[in-house]
């Protein structure tokens, strides 16, 4: 064999022991070599009766990576927890880049949640509950803005149905122009 590829795999020897001691002082002081999405969950909710099956419900921001190139720095999912007490997310549901809190409302004698989210890529909110047994948030009209997602969350919570885009706008629109001179 020649000197040549003698030092060259000396040199490859070296590396691979470099990477194998980097790895395992990384693992050893806690860290990791690729990085992970950081969860931060909400509290839980419970949906549904205990008679009937309750479900835990918890709205989870997922705070991307520095190092990783996705368009949304950070996300929000719904997490239904199982039958094990484990978290699992809510399939088929929206990608939400903003979020409001979760909003306890009895419907029918049944606790039910709503909030609100901005999907990505979109520039309106959508109203969302989640009922005993869903497997997902159900979308139920969209707003403007999150001021207008607040106003019609508290409509809910007091016990009043969501108002149309009409409704809303007038009532915004009287709102902005309750000082001005006749």
């Amino acid at each position: 064999m020649s000197q040549v590829l003698l030092g060259f795999r000396n040199l490859a020897f070296r590396i691979a022991v470099f990477v194998a001691l980097a790895a395992l002082l990384v693992w050893f002081l806690g860290g990791s070599l690729l990085p992970r999405a950081t969860l931060i969950p909400q509290a839980a909710h419970r949906i549904g009766s205990p008679s009937e099956g309750a479900e835990d419900v918890r709205l989870v921001q997922v705070v991307a990576p520095k190092i990783s190139l996705t368009a949304e720095p950070v996300l929000w999912r719904v997490e239904l927890q199982s039958d094990y007490g484990s978290w699992k997310p809510c399939e088929g549901q929206d990608e939400l880049v903003e979020a409001t809190a979760f909003v306890d409302v009895t419907d029918g004698g049944h606790p039910t949640i709503w909030f609100a989210g901005r999907p990505s890529g979109a520039t309106v909110w959508k109203l969302y509950t989640m009922g005993p047994y869903a497997a997902r948030p159900n979308p139920k009209g969209e707003v403007a803005d999150r001021l207008e997602a607040e106003r019609q969350l508290a409509r809910v919570k007091a016990g009043m149905p969501l108002q149309t885009a009409e409704a809303a706008a007038a009532a915004r629109d009287a709102v902005l122009r309750a000082g001005d001179a006749p």
